[in-house]
């Protein structure tokens, strides 16, 4: 059995529209799947479609970003499987959106002040839905002024360059418990890439510290983790009764496959097999 709990359409940062992944994660022979676009929903509706079409179950999902003492903590938390008609998610999600325009509009500025000229409607134009930084870096570079996305990151757009603007997001606690209230898992997008992950106590305490808010699962396949981390986590789970979760967190840049993590599959049947029971005992 193949699954992906981890892929992004262009309603944030992916390339593909959700119905087009979806049909892309078919011929890849995905069963079972979440679009966990950035802080939207606008494509699980559409996703959901096609996979009925063609015979692949699309869980809800999203990834929302998440971040405490002043930036110092800063996560990704994957909600899966819950109930994408949610009042309160809905409701936060559309403010997630304006927020995201928002920032990106304080970027341009940002930038505009350092002599680097970019357009908001020329943004605006290059994402889905939710504008992220990933828009401003791929508008940079179709403006000749950075070689590639990296670059853009690396140059203009990372803390403590000129385009870099703080989010302004939710606290772990508040992020899990609006998950759960919409009867999904939250489960902690990978790991060893969140910041705050290194702090005194290493992985192992931040990762406890998230468990006693309520997180349900870690996400230990990720195309970023290496086969020691990828062990370490899978202990982690067993310590601390979290689930395993895992995906490809596809976008569509070349040589990503949903379902695929650098050419091997990416999550099968005993992970899809944690997460089916976890969210019938929450439904219970």
């Amino acid at each position: 059995m193949r699954c992906d709990f981890h892929m992004h359409s262009t309603v944030s940062d992916g390339r593909l529209a959700p119905a087009a992944l979806i049909e892309l994660a078919a011929r890849e022979r995905v069963e079972v799947c979440a679009l966990t676009d950035h802080d939207e929903l606008a494509g699980i509706e559409e996703a959901r479609a096609c996979g009925e079409r063609l015979g692949v179950r699309v869980l809800a999902g999203i990834e929302i970003s998440v971040s405490a003492r002043d930036g110092d903590l800063e996560l990704h938390l994957l909600g899966i499987g819950f109930d994408p008609d949610f009042p309160e998610l809905r409701r936060r999600a559309a403010e997630w959106r304006a927020d995201r325009a928002e920032r990106a509009r304080r970027m341009l500025a940002q930038l505009r002040a350092s002599g680097v000229e970019i357009e908001f409607s020329h943004v605006e134009r290059l994402s889905g839905g939710a504008i992220g930084r990933p828009h401003v870096a791929r508008a940079l570079v179709e403006r000749g002024i950075c070689r590639d996305e990296d670059e853009a990151f690396r140059r203009l757009l990372r803390r403590g360059r000129p385009g870099y603007v703080a989010r302004s997001d939710l606290e772990p606690r508040e992020a899990i418990d609006l998950i759960h209230a919409a009867g999904g898992l939250a489960s902690l997008a990978h790991p060893p890439r969140s910041r705050g992950a290194d702090a005194p106590g290493g992985l192992e305490a931040f990762v406890e510290r998230l468990a006693r808010l309520g997180l349900d699962a870690l996400e230990v396949q990720h195309p970023a983790h290496r086969p020691g981390q990828v062990r370490r986590l899978r202990r982690l789970c067993r310590e601390l009764d979290l689930i395993e979760t895992g995906g490809s967190d596809f976008h569509g840049a070349p040589g990503e496959r949903p379902g695929r993590i650098r050419g091997r599959l990416a999550v099968g049947g005993p992970v899809w097999d944690g997460i089916r029971q976890k969210l019938e005992n929450r439904a219970g």
